[in-house]
């Protein structure tokens, strides 16, 4: 009776290394993409929001939930009714206050130098004004912090909000904890494989 015929592989121990090695991968990949940790988290949140940078009522949502966007896309703006008739009250003002001024200057010598010293100080009060303003209409915008979908819409038009307030929470879309779960099931099977190739290799 032939005796039983045994297989061996030469470097049948690189197995049990590879083994080892995708064990040590399943488990960094599964802390990465179960249990995050912080610093984790703040490179890549679960989730992020927009929030409103000033007071006032809602005027209109520009999203809806479900909706894919983009870094600085507009979500969201604030009713600047008021803020608007100030615009442009300061605007005509800081024209009138520059013509002055430049009907001053080009006088020369012949034009009083404080008379001109003070229309130079109200025109640049005037533009002061008007990138003030500015300041303030664009604060009534509320722009996405980065890409992904809308996950949740925190607010309706015409209701009244405090800066600070959520407008959208946002879902980022990150492959990170993705990659890592699959990372960690490719990993877990390469460990009981190679396992399995290094017991019936020896």
């Amino acid at each position: 009776m032939p005796s039983k015929r045994r297989y061996h592989i030469k470097g049948t121990n690189d197995f049990i290394v590879l083994s080892a090695i995708f064990f040590f991968l399943c488990l960094w990949a599964v802390k990465d993409a179960w249990y995050p940790s912080a610093k984790v988290l703040k490179r890549h949140p679960l989730e992020s929001v927009a929030t409103f940078q000033a007071a006032g009522a809602v005027d209109k949502l520009h999203v809806a939930e479900g909706d894919p966007i983009t870094e600085d896309q507009l979500l969201a703006s604030l009713r600047r009714d008021r803020l608007g008739v100030e615009m442009e009250e300061a605007k005509a003002a800081y024209t009138a206050a520059r013509d002055a001024f430049y009907l001053l200057r080009s006088k020369g010598d012949a034009a009083d130098p404080a008379e001109r010293v003070a229309a130079e100080e109200r025109m640049n009060a005037t533009l002061g004004k008007v990138n003030e303003l500015k300041v303030q209409m664009d604060a009534t915008d509320v722009l996405a912090p980065g890409k992904g979908v809308v996950k949740q819409i925190k607010v309706a038009p015409f209701t009244m909000v405090e800066k600070g307030d959520v407008a959208c929470v946002i879902d980022p879309k990150d492959h990170f904890y993705l990659f890592n779960k699959s990372l960690a099931v490719f990993s877990f099977f390469a460990f009981w494989l190679f396992l399995a190739l290094h017991v019936l290799a020896r």
